[in-house]
């Protein structure tokens, strides 16, 4: 019996030992260009190419018979043959996962697969067969690199290697208000906040709009030679207001801080923490005063502001004259002596003025008060300077019709004696219109 077990396991060993001393396989791939490696047992390096396309392979007694597949532009398949197992005579290896070498500059730059972050400067993707992963190149500043890469027959072959550099630059726009409208070099990229892409060497126009704001606009350029570099931020903030301002009448003159700025429409910037006045005048029609506020508390400002003026009575109470504020010489016809012309005189300038506050025959000088007419827009005071004039050998008299006018600000009372608020007016209040003339008729007759 002891014989008998002995014998069988001496076959067996020695059915083993030939299959660990003399199993030889013939290994093929699926590509011709495919090459054969035997990789070191200790750290899967490379040891000795064995072929391309299909190798014969015999088993080695000390080794793990580790077997490297590789082409450029797959995943490489390793395939380990124990000596001590069987192995099928014909053996079959596929490659058919897809890999790219991938590399990024700047080296910093972070590489995404499918909206993971993987790593930074060089990566291998493995494109399984059938499948497809989209890449993208990205960091803060410039514009990223978006590409798929597909493992089917029916799409681009990817490449062995691919390789990316981040050269146009972006500026994330921060825009407020959240609803302002942004354009690029003239061309709408949408409203709120925007990525602004600046292609290398290039400079991009960046503008924001909304109604009843001022346009922020600013140039950014990617030219590394002879500019700055862009900002990876930049806010947009639209803080200053504007009100699109027309008037009716269209050529009525809109006045700020004295100084024209527009006749008919004006296009109002009101900063930030700021108010403007403006005034709106037109011969004929109430001068308009207004004052536009960008602060907080206030009422903010239209966007658009339509101002409709109204016609002035003081303009259709009076005539234009170019005798107002003008000193006229009235000689005296010879046939008067001195004390009836000075009575003539008198008696027509009473009968249009109710008081005289000074009358010197001697001197032949002769004031009245101050007239007052009030209107919605303005005061009109008038009087009359009446002066001995000419020469010595004629009798003449020198007067002076004073038409002046006050605008009325709605905040501000106006009187008589307010001198600094009154200015020369180039127009008479119609009751006074004959005055002048009635005089040198009399006069001269």
């Amino acid at each position: 019996m002891y014989c008998k077990n002995l014998l069988t396991l001496t076959l067996i060993f020695l059915f083993s030992a030939s299959l660990s001393f003399s199993q030889k396989l013939q290994i093929t791939a699926n590509h011709s260009d495919a090459k054969f490696i035997l990789l070191n047992d200790y750290d899967d390096s490379d040891k000795q190419e064995l072929g391309t396309g299909a190798i014969e392979y015999k088993l080695e007694k000390d080794s793990r018979n580790r077997i490297k597949i590789t082409k450029p532009g797959y995943e490489p398949v390793i395939k380990e043959f124990n000596r001590d197992l069987k192995w099928d005579k014909e053996q079959y290896v596929s490659l058919d996962s897809r890999r790219v070498e991938i590399t990024a500059e700047p080296y910093d730059a972070e590489i995404f697969v499918d909206g993971r972050m993987i790593g930074t400067k060089a990566i291998y993707l493995i494109i399984q067969k059938d499948r497809f992963h989209t890449v993208e190149i990205k960091k803060p500043g410039y514009a990223p690199i978006t590409k798929s890469y597909y493992n089917s027959p029916d799409r681009e072959t990817p490449p062995a290697k691919d390789y990316f550099e981040l050269k146009d630059r972006q500026v994330r726009l921060e825009v407020i208000p959240a609803d302002g409208n942004v354009t690029a070099n003239g061309v709408s990229v949408g409203k709120g906040n925007q990525d602004i892409k600046i292609p290398l060497g290039d400079c991009v126009t960046v503008t924001v709009n909304k109604d009843g704001y001022v346009e922020y606009t600013k140039v950014f350029c990617n030219k590394p030679d002879t500019d700055p570099e862009p900002p990876v931020r930049e806010k947009a903030q639209l803080d200053d207001r504007l009100v699109k301002i027309t008037t009716n009448p269209n050529d009525a003159i809109i006045e700020i801080g004295g100084k024209t700025v527009g006749t008919g429409s004006y296009d109002l910037k009101v900063p930030k923490n700021g108010n403007v006045e403006i005034r709106v005048k037109k011969d004929g029609y109430v001068r308009y005063v207004k004052n536009y506020y960008n602060q907080p508390n206030m009422q903010e400002p239209p966007v658009t502001d339509f101002i409709e003026m109204n016609v002035d009575e003081a303009y259709t109470s009076s005539v234009s004259s170019d005798l107002a504020n003008v000193r006229i010489t009235v000689p005296v016809n010879s046939a008067h002596t001195p004390e009836e012309a000075w009575r003539i005189l008198s008696s027509i300038i009473t009968r249009y003025f109710d008081i005289l506050e000074t009358v010197d025959f001697n001197t032949g000088y002769l004031t009245t008060s101050w007239q007052v007419q009030n209107f919605q827009s303005s005061i009109i005071r008038t009087r009359v300077i009446v002066s001995s004039g000419g020469n010595s050998d004629q009798l003449a008299y020198a007067i002076k019709l004073i038409s002046q006018e006050a605008f009325l600000d709605g905040q501000n009372q106006v009187t008589v004696k307010d001198d600094e608020k009154f200015e020369d007016w180039a127009r008479i209040l119609k009751k006074y219109e004959g005055l002048i003339e009635e005089v040198q008729a009399r006069l001269q007759q």
